[in-house]
């Protein structure tokens, strides 16, 4: 650690004698050694994240029982 010290000590010591154009060049090259990846986009697809939402706990309906809920709601909303 004390090694460190030193060395950034000698670093300042060395670039005040230079331009504030070189010293800004060298900030921006130490801000990209230390630039963070950006996260990784996830590729699921759209769809796929749909079923999740609609996904429940319970078993699909069978078919028999679809129909039937479908008649039931066009009486109630429609009447007939």
């Amino acid at each position: 650690m004390e090694q460190i010290i030193h060395e950034r000590a000698r670093i300042l010591r060395v670039v005040t004698h230079w331009t504030d154009a070189e010293r800004l060049a060298l900030v921006q090259d130490l801000l990209r050694l230390v630039q963070t990846p950006p996260p990784l986009v996830n590729h699921e697809s759209t769809l796929s994240r749909a079923r999740g939402l609609l996904a429940g706990d319970a078993p699909p309906l069978a078919d028999a029982d679809a129909d039937r809920w479908l008649d039931e709601h066009r009486q109630e909303r429609f009447g007939a």
